[in-house]
């Protein structure tokens, strides 16, 4: 097992350096909930970007936040300082005994690294291995997991270093069924907040929230004229519709709600907090393959995913009422390729409204 530190209690100090992106995050959970319930002995850390804070701590069994750079040489020389001065004025008390790596950077594992962990584990990638006592083989059948058993062989992985067992460190398919499936807990304030957001707008119990632009652009996301109709269907069956996403997509969103009395336009006005707690609350969420689909399937709620090329073999959203909409062929492109936005148009502009409608029902019928 680990040494601890000798200026504290004898129980391990684990830190997770979670990914960057929402849909990530949520996928990883699985993984931290592994490491809470099969580690009781180890306080579990979770470190990421600092508009994660209230949403990781919210989850069962998580000790602390730590802040975190994001990814890229610049930002780990800025954000070094920062974490090293949290971490002296005892944010992990007695400092960080053993290190995981749900990132695929070098510079996070650099990050690591000079944080001092003892044990820093992860993917055997991008040139990390100068920085990882325990590599992780990569690039075999792991590079075609769903990233939600992606994440949790790295925390088996680390539960066997802990606890000494060779045996389990070996390379295996094993499922980890239990823990397949996300589970999502938005704490208090966040649902507050939701709540006195749809207060103010005047939005009752029965809504749905729709993602209509993603970080990708026009290969991931459904045409606006599509989401304008089903916003319009939606609401002639009694349910408001609230548009969400970033504020540089508010324009996007605006054009989905613009003229539909029941629709309204969220985009760039809500936390991670706030977002959280809206989906926890709403009837239905209906987007393209982005964070906000994963977090709804994991809350529960009833969520329809239209994918256009992308293949949801690896990121398909998870939960008990997720649907997909769409074929998710793959290209051989890349996604910011001119072939592969031809591509995506053509085959998300083929997915109709009355289709998706169609799904809708089903889906809350059955929910």
């Amino acid at each position: 097992m680990a040494e601890p530190n000798d200026n504290r209690d004898k129980r391990l100090n684990l830190l997770l350096r979670m990914p960057n992106w929402l849909g990530d995050c949520v996928m990883a959970m699985p993984a931290v909930r592994h490491l809470v319930e099969t580690l009781p002995e180890a306080r579990v850390y979770l470190a990421g970007r600092e508009g994660f804070r209230n949403f990781f701590l919210a989850q069962p069994g998580v000790a602390g936040f730590v802040p975190a750079p994001d990814s890229g040489v610049g930002n780990l020389i800025k954000g070094m300082g920062e974490t090293r001065r949290f971490l002296r004025d005892g944010g992990v008390p007695g400092g960080i005994d053993v290190g995981l790596l749900l990132t695929n950077s070098v510079s996070t594992a650099a990050w690591l690294w000079r944080l001092g962990a003892n044990i820093r584990i992860g993917y055997n990638r991008d040139c990390r291995r100068v920085f990882l006592t325990h590599p992780v083989p990569c690039g075999g059948v792991e590079s075609s997991w769903h990233f939600v058993r992606y994440y949790l062989w790295l925390a088996k992985f680390a539960e066997a270093v802990v606890f000494e067992n060779e045996a389990a460190t070996e390379r295996h398919t094993e499922p980890l069924t239990d823990y397949m499936t996300p589970t999502i807990r938005v704490g208090d304030d966040a649902r507050s907040q939701a709540e006195s957001l749809l207060v103010q707008l005047g939005v009752g119990e029965n809504y749905a929230v729709l993602a209509p632009a993603s970080a990708y652009g026009p290969v991931k996301d459904w045409p606006v004229s599509h989401y304008r109709e089903l916003a319009t269907a939606l609401v002639k069956r009694g349910m408001a519709v609230v548009v969400t996403g970033a504020a540089k997509q508010a324009d996007v969103c605006q054009t989905v709600v613009d003229g539909i009395r029941g629709a309204v336009n969220l985009a760039g006005q809500t936390s991670l907090d706030a977002f959280a707690g809206l989906l926890a609350g709403a009837s239905l969420f209906v987007g393209g393959d982005s964070g906000g689909a994963h977090l709804a399937g994991a809350l529960g709620v009833p969520t329809l995913v239209i994918f256009g090329i992308t293949n949801p073999t690896r990121t398909k959203a998870s939960g008990p009422r997720v649907v997909c909409v769409g074929d998710g062929e793959a290209v051989d492109v890349k996604l910011s390729t001119p072939e592969a936005r031809k591509a995506a148009q053509e085959a998300l502009e083929a997915i109709e409204p009355g289709r998706v409608l169609a799904e809708i029902q089903r889906l809350v019928v059955e929910a």
